[in-house]
């Protein structure tokens, strides 16, 4: 609730940037994504992270717990965050550096910032790492038969051959696998959807209404269907998205582009492109295609079940390119945390070492474990990040060129930055 209402508060106060300046904000992204590459490239690193395994696993897990309606609340979820995350890109371009630095700047120290590293390293570890590898290896396994161990060991070498080049290699590795494999499965995703295209209205219908029914019938049943698909959607949209965590300021950090405003429109980008796009897509492939007795494993199931061979291989592929995407940008993130913390190249290098190893081992860990691991960091993430971008409020709306709408009020300065 604490991201919903940090999320509203900032959504409110810019005056619902992202619908008010929609058309500026394709402008200053797709519409310069040939004169700044940097930019593009720092949030291909940013979405590589967060258009992980979640997209697919995470949706049919909130359907399969949630219902439908759990999708309505990964959408409010989503639009509410994508304020958090444009304060953490242009927060990210302000102060040239990740959330560590501006959580200093905010806090006037470095204690409440090098906490946020510490569990910005565990972290990495979980949902960036091993929930990855676990879902890639457990697809493979289901699919051919294959060793989950084995898929976890070629993300693990493959993670380590980019991650030990240095960060340049990152972002350029995201930059060339981010939108090969977002089209990839955003065109097998159409093609099941062209086949059910008289469910998808239905499908829509269901969403809404199955988020809604609880008040309808009301009563101890009704409310605690409610409860569950409004938790379920926003805490899957929010491991998906990853808004409020800090962790993508690390990657905008890396874009040259010097205007905080422009950067910022990127995380929007970044959240839309995430959840409200190709979580979207799962969740009416899944509601237009499926039997109604939802699992994890739905999006495998539908896709096997209209393509045979062909959707199991399809969805494998899918899997392993979000996880290794997924991996490499948590590596990145991780290893600037840790940078955070200290200067000691063994430390980092060893961390790297850790972190591969750690790759693998997720492949074949208990599922339980790791998604305990990954909720507890995540949320500890948040508390300072979230404090932070709110006391530096005054700031995130002044690059929005928004007076702050409380207190005695601010005057700002329009900006000579061209809007």
């Amino acid at each position: 609730m604490l991201v919903l209402g940090a999320g509203a508060f900032f959504t409110a106060a810019t005056g619902f940037f992202p619908i008010r300046k929609a058309g500026f904000i394709i402008k200053s992204t797709f519409g310069r994504i040939f004169k700044n590459k940097s930019a593009f490239a720092a949030t291909a690193t940013a979405l590589g992270a967060t258009v992980g395994t979640g997209n697919i696993i995470g949706v049919a897990s909130a359907v399969a717990i949630g219902g439908p309606g759990a999708v309505l609340w990964m959408w409010v979820g989503a639009f509410l965050g994508m304020m958090l995350k444009f304060a953490e890109a242009a927060l990210a371009v302000k102060y040239k550096g990740g959330a560590d630095i501006y959580i200093q700047k905010a806090f006037g120290g470095k204690s409440i910032s090098v906490l946020w590293c510490v569990c910005c390293v565990l972290a990495s570890f979980g949902g960036g790492n091993m929930v990855q590898t676990y879902s890639a290896g457990a697809a493979f396994k289901n699919a051919f038969g294959f060793s989950s161990a084995a898929v976890g060991a070629a993300i693990a070498l493959l993670t380590a051959a980019v991650i030990f080049f240095g960060a340049k290699a990152v972002t350029r590795t995201s930059a060339a696998i981010v939108p090969v494999m977002a089209c990839f499965y955003v065109i097998g995703c159409f093609a099941v959807l062209f086949i059910c295209r008289q469910n998808i209205v239905p499908a829509l219908k269901s969403i809404f209404y199955s988020a809604f029914e609880p008040i309808a019938i009301g009563g101890g049943t009704g409310g605690l269907l409610l409860s569950d698909a409004l938790k379920t959607g926003i805490t899957r949209g929010t491991f998906t998205h990853e808004a409020g965590m800090g962790s993508a300021a690390f990657a905008h950090a890396e874009s040259e582009e010097t205007d905080p405003l422009r950067q910022g429109c990127w995380g929007i980008v970044e959240v839309f492109t995430d959840t409200i796009f190709v979580c979207t897509l799962t969740a009416l492939v899944i509601l237009s295609a499926g039997s109604g007795a939802f699992s994890e494993n739905s999006a495998a199931e539908i896709f096997r079940s209209f393509f045979g061979g062909a959707g199991d291989i399809f969805l494998c592929v899918s899997m392993f390119l979000f996880a290794l995407a997924a991996v490499i940008g948590w590596a990145f993130y991780g290893e600037k945390a840790l940078l955070g913390i200290t200067k000691s190249k063994k430390i980092i290098v060893l961390y790297r070492i850790l972190f591969c190893f750690a790759a693998f081992c997720g492949s074949f860990a208990a599922p339980g474990f790791i998604w305990n691991f990954t909720d507890i960091f995540n949320a500890l993430m948040m508390f300072p990040n979230l404090a932070a971008i709110i006391i530096l409020a005054p700031e995130v709306l002044r690059i929005t060129n928004k007076p702050l709408l409380f207190g005695k009020g601010l005057l700002y300065q329009k900006q000579k930055t061209e809007r």
